[in-house]
């Protein structure tokens, strides 16, 4: 999926997307060799919440082939010092998100959690670590997904490139 939307979006020859079990990027690639990271990792821990009977969803939903410290290893293994993780999660994990950051010395930089509509729970959080990075956190404005009329925020249609479209 993120191949196919970094051909839609003409992004193909600015990052590179590696489809590959991260216990193996180590054997792949030498320690300090990547300028950033993007993840969206399983949320749910496993043996918690409902699961689906389909292998591949269950891998993608719950942390069965690899969790949140299993990420932040290897990424403080492959980013270059000053070089950032960005990853998306579930609000309910973030403590176990910094934890695991700091302890591979991935310092939080920014936060900034989503929020589907303007009165309802944040439902993701946006975060943004980096390497060997000093103490200070920021905490940035909400994301509102959705306006009451169901309709998608002028920064979400920013986002997506769709201004022109209303």
């Amino acid at each position: 999926m993120a191949k196919r939307s970094s051909e839609l979006n003409k992004l193909e020859n600015k990052f590179k997307v590696i489809n590959e079990d991260l216990k193996n990027l180590s054997k792949k690639f030498p320690a300090n060799s990547f300028d950033a990271i993007v993840t969206n990792p399983p949320y749910k821990k496993d043996n918690t919440g409902l699961k689906n009977e389909n292998k591949l969803k269950q891998i993608s939903r719950h942390e069965i082939m690899c969790d949140i410290e299993d990420i932040a290893k290897i990424s403080s293994y492959l980013l270059k010092c000053n070089s950032s993780i960005y990853m998306i999660h579930r609000p309910d994990r973030l403590i176990d998100i910094i934890q695991a950051l700091k302890k591979y010395k991935l310092e939080p930089k920014n936060i900034r959690f989503v929020y589907p509509k303007i009165r309802k729970e944040a439902n993701l959080v946006l975060i943004k670590a980096t390497k060997g990075g000093k103490s200070f956190l920021k905490i940035k404005e909400p994301l509102i997904v959705y306006n009451d009329d169901g309709t998608c925020t002028e920064e979400i249609l920013k986002i997506y490139n769709k201004n022109e479209e209303k």
